[in-house]
């Protein structure tokens, strides 16, 4: 168990652990979150996703993948909106 934790801590500092990385979501109802996600053959991230729940309610909201020289990932998730 406690490998398990060691692992998801080490993603979410944004160290890239088995091909996948924590990336901080920036603006919007998910501001300040995590998401683990896996990363390309170029290191890269999906470019998108959508979300909802929680603070969003049942609004979806897109992200888009941005690279950031100051997050400790390389990238951030910035908030492009609500959408349908």
């Amino acid at each position: 168990m406690a490998g398990h934790r060691e692992t998801i801590r080490r993603r979410l500092a944004g160290e890239v652990v088995g091909g996948s990385v924590g990336i901080l979501l920036s603006g919007g109802p998910f501001d300040g979150r995590i998401r683990i996600v896996e990363l390309d053959r170029d290191q890269a991230p999906p470019p998108r996703f959508r979300a909802r729940g929680g603070a969003a309610g049942r609004t979806w909201h897109t992200y888009e993948a941005v690279r950031s020289p100051a997050a400790a990932a390389g990238w951030v998730y910035a908030h492009v909106g609500p959408s349908e």
